[in-house]
């Protein structure tokens, strides 16, 4: 695999608890990503999808008032954001099958198991980033 240059991609963080939010943010650093957004819900997430432009996007499951799996569908489905096709990566301690088949049938590119370690988020983040 060839190295990726990660300076050069924006990455979107989407958590509702701040701890995790930061502590995911530390890795991505760690990783060696310079331009790192953040958003605490769905909503939020739209808005920075619109603004930054990520190359990825790594987002929690369960939060309110709009789910991952809403924010995903309306980003699938949206005319405003300039990469609606974007890779997600669901941070998720879910194993219900029907939550991972509504993800799929939305078009999720992968899930991370909550809290992620440093080698399992780099290693997804890095098949999504060499695939493009």
């Amino acid at each position: 695999m060839q190295a990726i240059d990660y300076s050069k991609h924006r990455i979107l963080v989407v958590e509702d608890q701040p701890f995790v939010r930061r502590t995911i943010v530390q890795i991505l650093t760690q990783i060696g990503f310079r331009e790192v957004a953040e958003a605490d819900d769905g909503e939020s997430a739209m808005y920075e999808c619109i603004r930054v432009d990520p190359a990825l996007i790594i987002c929690d499951i369960d939060m309110r008032p709009v789910s991952g799996l809403q924010f995903l569908a309306h980003l699938r489905a949206s005319a405003e954001a300039s990469n609606p096709r974007a890779p997600v990566v669901f941070l998720t301690n879910h194993t219900e099958s029907e939550i991972v088949k509504q993800a799929m049938a939305l078009g999720v590119n992968g899930f991370v198991v909550k809290p992620p370690s440093f080698a399992a988020l780099k290693e997804r983040v890095d098949r999504l980033l060499a695939a493009r």
